[in-house]
């Protein structure tokens, strides 16, 4: 199976870039349409939610020792059910990478390549995916440690360029949306940005050159993707104002166009999209490495690779009718998706901690 082992930093990279994946397009006008201007404050919440699934986690990995997250469920539950649960897993992590293609596809081509057909940009993102994984965890968390500072760099000049934007009126009055509204909101920040972190539970801490030094890496590599996160929702509201920010399917491209510096500065919304690319690679990635890692051990076939391409085909075609449209990805999204990824990310690692 899997030998390549990756350094504490490369996992707190990793961790930063899977958090922050799609959550940094989509995630603020769904707060900002539940929780109006105090959207941040659920952000807030999401942030802190984030941070402590971080050290759940890691309890689950201490958990877990040195084995596989696939043997772990078969020591638990017995081996016909533990390969059952298993398959579960891998299905949620196929189910993961075949909507990051959607959205990526949707995106690009709403915004940027209008008349480019979706399935190509399908089959070119997952054309890198494939190519990375079939590499092996190693060169995908260099990878990371690679571009990240990149990503560094395009979110602080973003934040900079913003300052002149923002109307501080826009974020009042303060402390208008219930506790209701606040739960809900913050519950869907998290089911994007924590609950999904259980698919790091495939190759942590069994790859990690030192398990030991891991903990703090991990939670606070989680806590800033999710920061990072936070800071977004707070200048939509701040530069867009909450009722735009909630009109808005991707507020946060918008936000970027907004940019205006001594009229020689503008309307920098590649660079929106270079960090949203970058990180939606790295989560679509890490969902399709759980995938084909897990099918593996589950079929009991010492070398994944050759895995890769079949299961990367079959995302690409799945990709294709994942949602039959953008309205039902919405609908998919607010109803069905928290309690699915609260049940993959959360309730079920409680049991398997309680079952021991």
């Amino acid at each position: 199976m899997e030998k390549g082992r990756i350094s504490p930093l490369e996992l707190s990279v990793l961790a930063i870039l899977y958090t922050i994946g799609t959550t940094i397009l989509a995630i603020p006008s769904v707060l900002t349409a539940k929780a109006g201007q105090d959207a941040w404050l659920s952000a807030l919440i999401g942030v802190i939610l984030c941070g402590l699934l971080a050290y759940f986690f890691v309890i689950c990995a201490k958990a877990m020792k040195r084995e596989t997250f696939i043997n772990y469920l078969e020591r638990v539950y017995g081996k016909i059910i533990g390969k059952i649960i298993g398959v579960l897993y891998v299905y949620f992590a196929f189910v993961g990478a075949a909507t990051l293609l959607f959205q990526f596809s949707d995106f690009v081509t709403t915004h940027m390549l209008i008349n480019t057909p979706a399935e190509v940009l399908n089959i070119m993102l997952a054309i890198l995916v494939i190519l990375v994984v079939r590499a092996g965890l190693e060169v995908l968390a260099r990878t990371g440690e690679l571009l990240f500072p990149w990503f560094m760099f395009l979110f602080i000049a973003l934040v900079i360029f913003l300052i002149p934007q923002i109307e501080p009126d826009r974020i009042s009055p303060l402390y208008e949306a219930s506790v209701r509204a606040h739960l809900s909101a913050s519950l869907d920040f998290v089911s994007f940005a924590g609950f999904p972190l259980v698919m790091f539970l495939m190759f942590y801490p069994g790859n990690m050159n030192r398990p030991d030094k891991t903990k703090w890496n991990f939670i606070t590599g989680t806590t800033l993707g999710a920061a990072v996160v936070g800071v977004l929702v707070l200048l939509c509201i701040l530069v867009l104002g909450a009722p735009a920010t909630a009109r808005q399917v991707f507020p946060s491209y918008v936000l970027a166009k907004t940019v205006s510096l001594f009229d020689i500065i503008q309307r920098i919304e590649a660079v929106m999209a270079g960090m949203w690319v970058l990180s939606i690679f790295f989560k679509t990635a890490v969902y399709f490495y759980g995938c084909v890692i897990g099918l593996a051990e589950i079929l009991a076939v010492k070398n994944y690779r050759f895995l890769v391409i079949p299961i990367g085909l079959l995302t690409i075609v799945f990709s294709t009718f994942v949602y039959p449209n953008v309205s039902y990805m919405a609908y998919w999204d607010d109803k069905y998706w928290v309690p699915y990824s609260m049940i993959m990310g959360f309730f079920h690692p409680t049991s398997n901690i309680n079952s021991r």
